[in-house]
């Protein structure tokens, strides 16, 4: 029986990660040059009060451990699995190429970038860990690990979209 090419695909398929980075690197760049220009109706900074500013510095540590240290704790747990490298291996690439395009863009075009950057990487992720529940073999640590990279990167999400985005109240944070 021949499989189409797409019902082989997966989310962490090469095609499909290059072409989610690609078409958010172009939608960055848009953002970008678009506020830097003023062409579109948000401020180039962050208008984050000290109080959210605390926040955050306690959020990226917490980024940091649950997003980054914990999924390679996690790989080294399967490190015998060749789907765990597949997967985790996609997963910290994304991870990368996002902060390395917040690093970059928010230095050369407009700070406030780094929202938009984070959501929809995120949202990205939460669909690579959607799709890695189903290729994976979870011991019971290995399952709740990723019960807890799955509810940071939902409560990351819930994060930007409070103090990130805008709502009509308060339109200058995005």
């Amino acid at each position: 029986m021949k499989i189409g090419i797409f019902e082989q695909m997966t989310v962490n398929n090469g095609l499909i990660l290059t072409l989610f980075i690609l078409i958010i690197t172009l939608l960055a760049l848009g953002y970008g040059f678009g506020v830097k220009a003023r062409r579109l109706p948000f401020t180039a900074e962050i208008g984050f009060n000290q109080q959210q500013w605390q926040f955050l510095k306690w959020w990226v540590k917490l980024a940091l451990v649950a997003g980054v240290l914990l999924p390679m704790c996690l790989l080294a747990l399967d490190y015998k699995q060749p789907s765990s490298w597949v997967f985790w291996g996609s997963y910290l690439l994304i991870v990368a190429v996002q902060l390395i395009s917040e690093r970059v863009f928010s230095r050369s075009l407009v700070p406030s970038i780094v929202v938009p950057i984070g959501f929809f990487y995120t949202a990205f992720r939460l669909w690579q860990l959607l799709d890695g529940f189903t290729q994976l073999t979870f011991s019971y640590l290995t399952l709740v690990g990723f019960g807890v990279v799955v509810l940071f990167w939902v409560s990351n999400l819930i994060m930007l979209m409070v103090m990130g985005i805008p709502t009509r109240a308060n339109a200058r944070y995005f």
